[in-house]
């Protein structure tokens, strides 16, 4: 699935391939980055997707009784479906951004967002898929599954029989809408964001916690002196923080809950908490962050008295943990943020298991510890090529479920048009067996070296030396 998008804040034109595992953002700050992150992130994020398409009773019912069903997909309706959620929300993007709502046309009315798919393309893919995927609603858990050249979808109940009416009334709009979903946007399933400000969700989750931001905006404006439907109050969307904010902020206020659920993805985390933070990140039963030290595993600390390692990555952990599902798209936003750069590295094969395993990266990056080793997964890819590379693969420490294939890998290169231009352009880097280089981090680091190399020679032969 590739996404077009244009005139998004600084962004002029921009291309992703979000079929690729692996998409790296690479430019200097102010260039858009975290605005394309955060319009990827509203677009595959699988609780950001409207409800309404209503589900036939005679399916609930059969649903109800044998606890499965099966529905026909029309793709022309799916491809519809699709095409309606890019346009809401290209129509909320003051929501997702924080913006005021009468501001959009200000901001957005010159931004243009499109899935550059064909028809036919949709339809060859939506033929092709074979999948069983599981969906939660309400502590129901619905096993959904299509096979391979069929346009059927069968939907399972993995639960005791639904006694809820006020749920089954849910389920009419809500269950057809998660399927539409799912195969609309597939591979991607759904998608989780990390914000630069994940640190500062969980230290301060409570002072910024959204129900408490909800009750003070409804009570100013009750208090105020206009003409205000309360029910009005009620639905409108809250726009304190930007959308992943907000949907970092429920997590954090949800930890009770989520801390029962265990997810496929949790030998990775327990693979974090060993190499990078030397201690367990639990949940306790009240919903806190809690972190023990290897060294003093009976001592538990609070979130606010662990180091900031363990407050950058805590959210990571928590995640792999307890929600993590196959073909989840994970975006993080600066993922070197506190990491020494030989955690930057270790982070990084991290990453690579995680690709060969079945999720799917955006990250964006300043470090050039982070590409290099990037670069470093993608050659040692080329032993099948190179049997000469195995031992010495070896030898380094690489293992094959660390190997990065080129052609599940993109980057990109945020740059301004030209010196005095306030709008970028993202371009594709170049990339083949030997990695890739992102010019504005090899710039940067020649003309540090060589201001080095002209103060070292200076001071030890004088100014003037040859």
């Amino acid at each position: 699935m590739k996404i077009a998008v244009k005139n998004l804040g600084a962004i002029k034109q921009a291309e992703i391939d979000l079929g690729k595992r692996l998409n790296v953002f690479c430019g200097p700050n102010g260039t858009g980055k975290t605005y394309l992150a955060y319009l990827i992130y509203s677009i595959t994020s699988l609780n950001n997707k409207s409800l309404g398409r209503i589900l036939e009773k005679e399916y609930i019912n059969q649903l109800v009784s044998t606890n499965t069903t099966s529905i026909e997909i029309e793709v022309n309706k799916l491809w519809n479906y699709r095409e309606e959620e890019v346009q809401t929300i290209k129509e909320n993007l003051w929501n997702l951004f924080a913006v005021a709502e009468n501001k959009s046309e200000k901001f957005f009315s010159k931004t243009e967002i499109q899935i550059l798919d064909t028809f036919e393309t949709f339809e060859s893919q939506f033929n092709e898929m074979n999948f069983k995927k599981e969906v939660k609603l309400y502590g129901y858990k619905f096993i959904i599954s299509k096979i391979e050249n069929t346009h059927s979808i069968n939907i399972t109940l993995d639960e005791n029989q639904i006694k809820d009416q006020d749920f089954l009334r849910f389920l009419e709009i809500a269950l057809l809408s998660r399927v539409y979903s799912i195969l609309a946007f597939y591979p991607i399933v759904s998608s989780t964001i990390f914000p630069v400000e994940r640190n500062s969700i969980y230290t301060f989750s409570e002072e910024l916690s959204i129900r408490n931001n909800d009750r003070y905006e409804m009570i100013k404006e009750l208090s105020s002196k206009k003409d205000i439907n309360p029910m009005d109050l009620f639905f409108k969307p809250n726009t304190r923080y930007p959308q992943p904010i907000r949907d970092g902020l429920r997590v954090a206020e949800n930890l009770e809950n989520i801390q029962k659920l265990s997810s496929p993805y949790y030998d990775f985390a327990t693979e974090i908490e060993k190499e990078l933070l030397n201690g367990k990140v639990t949940v306790t039963n009240e919903g806190n962050v809690e972190f023990s030290s290897d060294k003093a595993p009976r001592v538990k600390l609070s979130f606010h008295q662990s180091s900031s390692i363990v407050k950058t990555l805590s959210s990571l952990v928590i995640y792999l943990k307890h929600l993590a599902t196959k073909d989840d798209l994970v975006i993080i936003d600066e993922p070197e943020l506190n990491l020494h750069p030989d955690n930057q590295i270790k982070l990084t094969r991290i990453f690579a298991r995680l690709i060969n395993q079945g999720i799917r990266l955006v990250i964006s990056t300043h470090s050039d510890y982070i590409v290099r080793e990037i670069n470093n997964l993608i050659m040692v890819s080329s032993t099948d090529e190179n049997p000469e590379l195995v031992d010495l693969a070896k030898e380094m420490g690489y293992e094959k479920d660390e190997y990065l294939k080129l052609d599940d890998f993109k980057a990109y290169l945020f740059k301004y048009k030209n010196a005095s231009a306030k709008q970028t352009e993202v371009v594709p880097i170049k990339c083949d067996k030997n990695g890739f280089d992102v010019e504005t981090l090899d710039k940067t680091i020649e003309d540090l070296n060589d201001r080095s190399n002209q103060l070292f020679y200076a001071l030890k032969y004088g100014k003037d030396y040859e």
